[in-house]
């Protein structure tokens, strides 16, 4: 997960791109709200996540550009007319709440599917594990969960983070990256997010540093 801006795989690598915005996200409303405050499906934070991703993502393809394919956030975006011009296009109606498409220059094929998100900010295990099935059997080199949720919550035996690792790599192949992220809200400070992150195959979950 080290943000390797030195390269075209390490500029373009999702997950770098991922982590740096679900991270400006949480800088940016910090103090403001908390992405459980809203309706499932209508929700500032996974719009802005979408957005901090496209915008890394074009400033990426600057340095790095790729003339044979067309990138492509998709996202349920809360105010369309609102999005800018890029080097990215900005996709709706998305299968998942985000989605990093890749297409051929004349938009007649999909190419690669870099990474898939479900924000599910609330609901409860209930929910997460729902999104968590989704996500399952999405084909994508990356694949995120979010929620305003505490992952060392106990579920009877393990606890959130492992429950959730567990529900996505049941169906995955080995191998599948999957991250997850846990916002914490913290009194007078806003909050953070917990990023844990494994591989489908291997249920060790790992901490990513900032």
């Amino acid at each position: 997960m080290a943000r390797d801006g030195a390269s075209p795989d390490g500029a373009l690598s999702p997950a770098s791109l991922v982590v740096r915005a679900i991270e400006e996200t949480a800088a940016r409303r910090a103090g403001v709200d908390r992405p459980g405050l809203y309706p499932e499906g209508d929700d500032p934070w996974t719009d802005q996540i979408a957005r901090a991703l496209r915008d890394g993502l074009s400033e990426a393809l600057e340095r790095f550009p790729t003339p044979d394919a067309v990138h492509e956030i998709a996202a349920r975006w809360r105010f369309p007319a609102m999005m800018e011009a890029g080097a990215v296009r900005a996709g709706a109606d998305p299968v998942y709440d985000i989605a990093w498409r890749v297409y051929s220059t004349d938009l007649g094929q999909m190419k690669d599917q870099p990474f898939v998100a479900e924000c599910c900010w609330r609901g409860g295990w209930r929910a997460l594990s729902a999104a968590a099935d989704r996500l399952a059997q999405a084909r994508a080199g990356l694949k995120l969960l979010c929620a305003e949720d505490d992952p060392a919550r106990d579920l009877g035996g393990m606890n959130l983070a492992e429950a959730c690792a567990f529900r996505l790599a049941a169906f995955a192949p080995p191998g599948d990256r999957l991250l997850l992220a846990f916002y914490r809200p913290e009194p007078g400070a806003g909050g953070r997010f917990e990023l844990l992150r494994f591989e489908a195959g291997d249920h060790r979950l790992h901490a990513v540093n900032p």
